[in-house]
């Protein structure tokens, strides 16, 4: 569908939609992201050492989703697959590094935007990496947007300067590593600013906060309740990443820090009126970190699963996801339907009633939601161009994942059975060959090619040839 086309359905939408009612049957979209929160870091999840009651609420009165998987294992590509409906294979940003969605690139924000809804993204860019362009977040759909352009800036948690609606805005007494003013909650202040003033109308929010991400900081009000709780204490000398003599009770002080700016959203969508006709959603962008000091088996942030950020065993790409919506939600439901990042555009459209783009590797997990039939994936499918490559695809209860996947050698391919092994511990590739081969030839022709050379996997099964 071309920029003209969908221009010319808004104005439908507008003329015709608001005289039949249409728009008052739209739910508020809600989406919270939050970064590198592992899948155990939640007391809903099993979580131990600490508790979040607030986001908890979302699963006792919503749904909670025990296999839901992120677009990738580390930020932007996942972010990029949340925002087009598109897995791994297909979307245009793979990696981490400086690449952005470009106006051509059909985004939910945009979809959105020409079914009447406003939208905003508030915190962490979603359509952006390591880059500063300002105009970027207007051009891929939102009306409006407030934080941090840049990935790197969003390491730092006392930015001196963030982006707002594509103006630098400084923040006084912030230096990046300490300040007056911590930006998750800086972030909560403005997305409350944004229901309050949207809610006689459809709108959507992407709240995307860049905690529990490295620095592990959080204000001293939120850490004091953990210092000398978990012994030993780890300390980090620092870096690129704030150093602190107290990693365990300051990454504990970061979840309680997003838990309270969770209760205090909900709050105000209460108070806003709109509790009974907004969709709230909770998720993070990947697995859990080893970086800036943390490392996720001090509280098992990666559950029962192998791996964290940066690999394509569960630990790195299966992530929380709880959907409150109060009416059409039945409280305390769980479900283990597979879904992922890339369902979320279509899921949004249904809501919304705007007609889904084709060519999608998007699913609505709609009837999931709503405790209908729900259709399932044939496969999911993720890759990965760090650490010498590596691809992965889960087919019902089987999943390969290859590794090396940057060399011309054939790559090394592991098979497991998340039925009966879903740590990942039982490499079945030598006792299972032909359901190897199986998903091998699937995960193979799935994939086209980026555009960007650096993302462009050398030939699978081919070898060097040999120098005479």
């Amino acid at each position: 569908m071309n920029k003209c086309m969908r221009g010319l359905l808004l104005v439908y939408w507008i003329v015709f939609g608001t005289t039949m009612g249409w728009a008052a049957a739209q739910p508020n979209i809600v989406y919270v992201i939050v970064d590198d929160m592992g899948y155990g870091d939640l007391s809903c999840y099993g979580q131990k050492s600490w508790t979040t009651p607030h986001i908890d609420r979302l699963a006792d009165e919503g749904i909670k989703f025990m296999a839901h998987y992120s677009g990738s294992t580390v930020c932007a590509p996942s972010r990029s697959s949340l925002m087009t409906g598109q897995d791994q294979g297909h979307t245009r940003i793979r990696g981490n590094g400086e690449y952005q969605l470009l106006p051509e690139d059909v985004t939910i924000a945009e979809l959105l935007k020409q079914a009447g809804y406003t939208t905003t993204m508030i915190g962490k860019s979603c359509v952006t990496g390591n880059t500063k362009d300002s105009k970027c977040p207007l051009e891929c759909g939102f009306d409006t947007y407030y934080g941090t352009l840049d990935h790197r800036t969003a390491h730092h948690h006392w930015p001196g300067r963030i982006f707002e609606n594509g103006k630098p805005v400084d923040i006084p007494g912030n230096h990046g590593k300490n300040g007056e003013v911590f930006i998750q909650n800086r972030y909560t202040e403005k997305a409350i600013e944004f229901v309050q003033e949207n809610k006689e109308r459809p709108f959507f929010l992407l709240l995307s906060y860049s905690t529990p991400h490295a620095d592990i900081d959080a204000p001293a009000e939120d850490v004091q309740p953990f210092l000398g709780k978990y012994l030993p204490e780890v300390a980090y000398k620092g870096g690129h990443y704030k150093g602190t003599q107290t990693i365990k009770a300051n990454y504990a002080g970061m979840v309680a820090n997003l838990d309270k700016n969770m209760g205090k959203l909900l709050a105000a969508i209460k108070d806003a009126g709109v509790d009974e006709n907004t969709i709230v959603s909770f998720t993070s962008d990947n697995g859990p970190t080893l970086a800036g000091g943390y490392h996720y088996d001090y509280f098992d942030s990666n559950s029962i699963f192998r791996g964290g950020k940066r690999d394509l065993y569960e630990g790195g790409i299966r992530v929380p996801f709880l959907v409150r919506w109060p009416g059409k939600i039945k409280g305390g439901r769980v479900t283990d339907h597979p879904s992922a990042f890339w369902d979320f555009l279509p899921t949004a459209c249904e809501l919304a009633g705007v007609e889904t783009p084709t060519g999608l590797q998007g699913l609505s997990y709609l009837p999931t939601l709503l405790g209908k039939k729900q259709a399932a994936h044939d496969y999911l499918y993720w890759e990965f161009h760090e650490r010498g490559g590596k691809v992965a695809l889960r087919k019902g209860d089987w999943k390969v994942v290859g590794v090396d996947r940057n060399k011309f050698n054939p790559p090394a391919y592991e098979l497991y059975d998340l039925a009966k092994d879903i740590s990942e511990t039982k490499n079945l590739a030598s006792v299972q060959p032909e359901k190897l081969q199986e998903l091998v030839r699937v995960l193979e022709a799935h994939r086209q090619p980026s555009g960007v050379q650096k993302w462009n996997f050398k030939p699978a099964g081919k070898t060097k040839k040999k120098k005479k």
